[in-house]
């Protein structure tokens, strides 16, 4: 049993060091941790919808397992017994992988992803999965088939997307780990929304098969699939669990971790890109990230305010967004991609700028694709360069704190307020293609509150410098700041005692 003076709620809202070691020391076994997640999902997941497809009994029957292999002393790996989650798209025999879409409906997985398998071969007990956006296209998480997911610190905004529900299924301890997926910033936002951790890892370093609409292999340009968790030491872990091959290479390479055993922030060297006219960020998060900043050179960090990336900020944008565009492209007809361009005739000047790019991307020809491509293998090499003098370029998430929901009409058509400006949404995007298109890791921690809402850093490192970028978030949570629950994720001080 656990100490009197510790709840099981300390438990999972905590490590998943601290609950592996609580179990594997048998203060509480596997099926009392299980049965106590299946107890914060009741109370929580009503007011947040994340949780949407669980497999309870399936679950309960593993939790017995492994209740029986540490009575045997057998242990499965580093997440024996841990109860985890994962977004609805990656595949889980038996569970549907609809994408939002309401004809893949009854598309059920008869074998699991590479992110579900792999957590399951550490000794994970792959419970449910979480709320996505359709198609996985917005910075929210509703669609017709499961409904709409909220942020766990104001059901009334958006806890991002498109691995909405993982974030919150972390923040509120309905699972101890999560596997997302990012090409537009779908595990960074959400991090930043709702007060986790997230890593984008370099491009192709984590298997993505199993995370494709049916029909679909490989991996999608500038896509990743990534960790999310409650504690930069977690995520770490959960990075080396999901990282590496998939079949299609395997029998051809193996990925090799550049390692980095930094522990203090004085050992690192900080660029910082606050703020960019490409798409502009609200005043008062800027002020949090300038003030981390602060933080960051008072423990010791070396910070440059006035050196980045020599890359043009608008001309980066827009090679992110036409290869943003080509990468979607993938199932479309003529038609189609002729239908979504003609809604664009008479669209503003700022929605062509955006939405225009993306959609152009579409009708790329393969010569038209190899130019761009070229271009960001140039782009890439002035990061390369860069990244020779410094270790991290720190910037925003996106724009602003979570945003207020707004499930009307297409994406590319709603605005959110900005400096006292109605600014597009997408528009935001620019954070998330700076890094992306170039295919470096960056991590997203949580850094303040605005408002009552966390709010996020985003650390972006050298191409395979994933432990670079994870000793860094580490040595910030060590240092400085890290994981806050939400008020909702707090039991009543009577429940669940041990």
């Amino acid at each position: 049993m656990l100490p009197k003076d510790r709840t099981m709620d300390d438990l999972l809202l905590g490590s998943v060091e601290q609950l592996s070691q609580a179990i594997m020391s048998k203060k509480v076994s596997v099926s009392e941790v299980l049965e106590a997640t299946f107890a914060r999902v009741d109370r929580i997941n009503p007011d947040v919808n994340a949780v949407i497809w669980q497999d309870r009994d399936a679950a309960r029957r593993e939790a017995a397992a492994c209740d029986a292999d540490i009575a045997a002393g057998k242990f499965r790996g580093p997440l024996h017994g841990i109860p985890v989650t994962v977004k609805e798209s990656f595949d889980l025999t038996g569970a549907p992988s609809t994408w939002g879409v309401p004809e893949w409906a009854n598309n059920i997985a008869s074998e699991d992803s590479d992110a579900v398998a792999r957590y399951r071969a550490a000794g994970a007990i792959v419970y449910g999965k979480t709320n996505v956006p359709l198609k996985l296209i917005e910075w929210q998480s509703f669609n017709e088939i499961y409904g709409s997911t909220s942020n766990p610190w104001d059901v009334t905004r958006t806890p991002g997307g498109s691995s909405g529900g993982s974030a919150v299924s972390l923040a509120t301890g309905m699972a101890a780990l999560e596997a997302g997926s990012d090409i537009g910033s779908s595990i960074r936002n959400p991090a930043h929304y709702n007060g986790v951790f997230g890593l984008k890892p370099t491009w192709n370093a984590v298997s993505t098969w199993g995370h494709t609409p049916r029909g679909q292999y490989g991996s999608k340009d500038i896509a990743v699939a990534g960790p999310l968790a409650r504690s930069a030491g977690d995520l770490a872990l959960a990075y080396g669990i999901l990282s590496g091959a998939d079949r299609f290479t395997a029998d051809a390479w193996q990925l090799r971790h550049l390692g980095d055993k930094r522990q203090k922030l004085s050992e690192f060297r900080v660029a910082l890109l606050l703020g960019d006219s490409a798409s502009p960020v609200d005043e008062n998060y800027l002020n949090l990230l300038e003030d981390f900043a602060d933080e960051l050179e008072e423990a010791g960090a070396s910070v440059a305010r006035a050196d980045w990336p020599d890359v043009d900020s608008e001309a980066h944008f827009t090679l992110y967004l036409r290869l943003l565009g080509a990468a979607m492209s993938f199932g479309l007809s003529d038609a189609q991609v002729q239908e979504q361009m003609d809604m664009l005739k008479d669209a503003p000047e700022d929605i062509r700028r955006i939405q225009g790019n993306r959609f152009a991307g579409m009708t790329l020809s393969h010569r038209e694709w190899l130019a761009l491509d070229n271009a960001r293998l140039q782009a890439r090499m002035r990061f390369d360069a860069f990244f020779e003098n410094y270790d991290v370029i720190l910037t925003p998430v996106a724009a602003s704190a979570a945003f207020k929901k707004d499930e009307v009409g297409p994406r590319w058509q709603r605005r959110i307020p900005i400096n006292g400006h109605q600014q597009l949404e997408n528009q935001q995007l620019f954070w998330s293609g700076y890094s992306g298109v170039v295919g470096l890791p960056s991590v997203v921690g949580p850094m303040d509150k605005l408002d009552g809402l966390p709010v996020g850093y985003q650390a972006i490192c050298g191409y395979g410098r994933d432990m670079t970028a994870l000793a860094f978030a580490r040595a910030v949570e060590r240092e400085i700041v890290g994981y806050t629950p939400p008020p909702i994720a707090l039991s009543e001080p009577d429940k669940i005692k041990f």
